[in-house]
C-alpha cells in the first residue's frame, strides 16, 4: 500500500477542523482496504468524537476486513479525557493494521497509544510523513514541548516599508492590502485562538479584530495596555468577543476580563505564559510595531506573515525587518504575500 498517498488524505481531512476544535489538536482517519476507501472521518469540533470514531461510525457495525488498515494523522489517544480511549475502540472494533503518522506529545498519550494496539497485537506502523503531520499541528505541539501558544507575527506594509503614513487624522485607518488578501487575513483570525495587539494600535486604528470576511469562529482579543492608554469605548471592549486586557492597573470603567502586570515584569513571557494556562495554543499578532519588534528581539516567534501592499507612502511608521529570510512568496490579488518560519516546514504545508 501506498502509506503516504492516504497519510495525504488523512492530513486532508483534519484540515477541515480548523479553527473549530482547538485546543484539541486536528486529526484525520481513513480506512482502507487495498485500493479502496471504506470510510473516512477527522475530528470537528472540540468536545466531539475525534476522527478515528468519525471514521469508524460512518463504516457502520459490520465487521472490519481482516486486510484493511486504518491511517491516522496522530497517534490514537490511550487515556479518558472529554472522549473514551481510541486505542480501547480500534482494539475492540478488531482492527488489524494502524498506520499513524506521528507520536502524540501529550504525556498522557505519548508513545501509550501505539504501544496499547501492539499489545493488543495490531500491527503498527509509525512516522509516516512525520514533519507534515507534526506541522499541521505546529500550535498543538508547540503548546505542549514549549508550554507556550503557538505566535504567529503578521503586519501589512507599503511597498516602500511603512506600517502607517504619518501624519494621521483621528483614528482613520490607512488601507494597504487589497480585498482578496484581507479575506484571506480573516481566514487567518478564525484559524486561531487568540488575536493580539497593543496599546498604539488601539488608539490609532480602534480594530475590531474580528472575523467579518469568511464564515468561522473569531478569536479571543488581547490587548497589552501596561500604560494605561487605551480608550474604555474602543471596539475591542465592546463585549461582543470575549477580550483580555493587560493593563499595569485595574480599569472599572473597561467591561473586560483584566490581567495586571507588575511593573518590573517582562510583559511578553507572563502574558505568553498566562494564555497557556488558558489553554490558548496559538495568537496571531496584527500589531504595532512595537509590539512586533519586541517578539522578534525575544525570539518568541514561530512565524512571520508579511503582506506588502502596492501603496507609497513616503515616510511613517517603519515595518518590521523579516527576522529570517522567507520560504515562500505568493501573490494575493495585487499584494505579495511572505512567509517565514524558525521552524523546518513541507513546501505544501503553508497557510
Amino acid at each position: 500500500m501506498d502509506h503516504a498517498h492516504w497519510m495525504h488524505r488523512c492530513l486532508q481531512l483534519a484540515r477541515n477542523g480548523a479553527g473549530l476544535v482547538a485546543p484539541n489538536p486536528l486529526v484525520g482517519a481513513v480506512l482502507v482496504q487495498g485500493d479502496a476507501v471504506l470510510a473516512e472521518g477527522w475530528h470537528r469540533a472540540y468536545g466531539g468524537p475525534h476522527a478515528e470514531v468519525e471514521c469508524l461510525r460512518n463504516f457502520g457495525e459490520g465487521e472490519i476486513p481482516k486486510d484493511a488498515v486504518l491511517y491516522v494523522s496522530l497517534e490514537p489517544c490511550a487515556h479518558t479525557g472529554l472522549t473514551p480511549p481510541c486505542a480501547d475502540l480500534l482494539i475492540a472494533r478488531g482492527i488489524p493494521n494502524v498506520v499513524v503518522g506521528c507520536t502524540d506529545p501529550d504525556p498522557r498519550v505519548s508513545g501509550k497509544g501505539i504501544a496499547k494496539l501492539r499489545e493488543a497485537g495490531v500491527e503498527v506502523t509509525v512516522d509516516v510523513l512525520r514533519e507534515a503531520c507534526r506541522w499541521q499541528n505546529k500550535r498543538f505541539f508547540t503548546s505542549v514541548e514549549e508550554q507556550r501558544p503557538y505566535v504567529i507575527l503578521k503586519w501589512a506594509r507599503s511597498i516602500d516599508g511603512f506600517l502607517d503614513q504619518q501624519p494621521r487624522t483621528g483614528r482613520d485607518v490607512q488601507r494597504i492590502s487589497c480585498y482578496a488578501t484581507d479575506v484571506l487575513v480573516h481566514r487567518w483570525r478564525s484559524e486561531e485562538a487568540a488575536i493580539l495587539v497593543g496599546s498604539r494600535t488601539v488608539v490609532n486604528d480602534n480594530p475590531k479584530l474580528n472575523v467579518r470576511h469568511v464564515a468561522g469562529r473569531s478569536p479571543m482579543r488581547v490587548v497589552l495596555d501596561r500604560e494605561d492608554i487605551t480608550p474604555a469605548d474602543s471596539n475591542v471592549y465592546d463585549g461582543s468577543i470575549p477580550t483580555l486586557l493587560f493593563t499595569g492597573k485595574q480599569h472599572a470603567e473597561v467591561p473586560v476580563e483584566q490581567v495586571v502586570i507588575g511593573a518590573g515584569a517582562s510583559p511578553l513571557p507572563a502574558l505568553l505564559a498566562e494564555l497557556h494556562r488558558r489553554k490558548i495554543r496559538s495568537v496571531l499578532v496584527e500589531g504595532g510595531s512595537e509590539l512586533l519588534q519586541h517578539f522578534v528581539a525575544a525570539g518568541l516567534w514561530d512565524e512571520v506573515r508579511e503582506i506588502v501592499g502596492e501603496a507609497v507612502f513616503g515616510i511613517g511608521t517603519p515595518a518590521p525587518k523579516l527576522p529570517v529570510p522567507p520560504q515562500r512568496s505568493i501573490t494575493s490579488g495585487s499584494d505579495r504575500l511572505h512567509f517565514a518560519t524558525r521552524h523546518h516546514s513541507p513546501d505544501a504545508a503553508w497557510p
